[in-house]
């Protein structure tokens, strides 16, 4: 698999665009040393994802692959992940690359011929401040009608030693057995830990609605801020029982929003005419030990 790296100011990636646009390495250069912000490769792999990837035409679950809009019935297209359609197609697809500098990348991918049954154009634009890592997506739909659409990044990081994970957010949704949401709740005690630091429940697999956008992560050493643009209102957070990373997914929709079946808080997603686009930037700002 070829890899491409950028790198400027202390702060280097490695980005995959054959393996579905996926970021394998997020490095900032502190005494002399670069210091990995998310979990190695070996890791990333007992979770059968990469680090971190983009979440295109929908984030998360469609509930038994059934979407209320169209009528569509999809497979499955990760049975070892989900008995559900999970975290879009453009992930496991190839990407071209449109442009390359030391400091910034942009892909795209053409999604005209996956599973999806819509036609759309994703982008990943890729750039490098100091200090900052900023990724921004955008989904286009290229074909007729109205096509639901949705974004996200899938990003995990070490818990070991991890101390805190704070934000804000107005709901907790809880789920069933197979990840689908069966409530919702507000001013769940779940958003009280969030705003307080705790760290998430091991087991937690769910959203958190009304994301404020902002999540800071603390280690004994580091601390890692993550910013959204505003499309990206709701929060998946994910903690195994059994393995020592987390990951925290800005989306711009909750789990099983685009299926026939979902609970009325839950809102529809967002409709796309032709030649329309959803897009947003999400950022890593890395703060160093001091």
């Amino acid at each position: 698999m070829n890899t491409v790296w950028l790198e400027h100011a202390g702060v280097r990636v490695e980005i995959a665009p054959e393996a579905g646009a996926a970021l394998l390495s997020l490095q900032s250069l502190h005494h002399g040393k670069y210091h990995d912000w998310l979990v190695d490769k070996a890791l990333a792999e007992t979770i059968g994802v990469p680090a971190c990837f983009p979440l295109i035409p929908f984030a998360n679950r469609i509930a038994e692959g059934k979407l209320a809009h169209g009528g569509h019935a999809l497979a499955a297209n990760r049975p070892d992940l989900s008995a559900h359609p999970i975290h879009g197609y453009a992930w496991q697809a190839p990407w071209n690359v449109d442009s390359l500098q030391s400091d910034a990348l942009k892909l795209s991918y053409d999604g005209r011929h996956d599973a999806w049954p819509w036609q759309y154009r994703a982008q990943l634009n890729c750039v490098i401040a100091p200090k900052e890592l900023r990724m921004h997506l955008k989904l286009t739909h290229v074909g007729p009608g109205q096509m639901p659409a949705g974004l996200g990044l899938h990003p995990a990081f070490p818990s070991a030693g991890l101390l805190s994970v704070q934000g804000r957010a107005g709901a907790f949704l809880p789920v069933d057995r197979t990840g689908l949401p069966r409530a919702y709740t507000s001013k769940a005690p779940e958003c009280e830990a969030l705003a307080t630091g705790q760290l998430p429940d091991l087991g937690i697999d769910n959203d958190f609605d009304g994301w404020q956008q902002q999540l800071l992560l603390r280690w004994p050493d580091r601390q890692l801020e993550l910013l959204a643009d505003p499309v990206f209102s709701a929060l998946h957070v994910f903690r195994p029982t059994d393995k020592p990373l987390i990951c925290v997914e800005p989306v711009t929709h909750l789990t099983a929003a685009m299926a026939y079946r979902r609970l009325p808080e839950v809102p529809a997603p967002t409709l796309l005419g032709p030649g329309e686009s959803l897009e947003g930037s999400i950022v890593f700002r890395l703060l160093e030990p001091s």
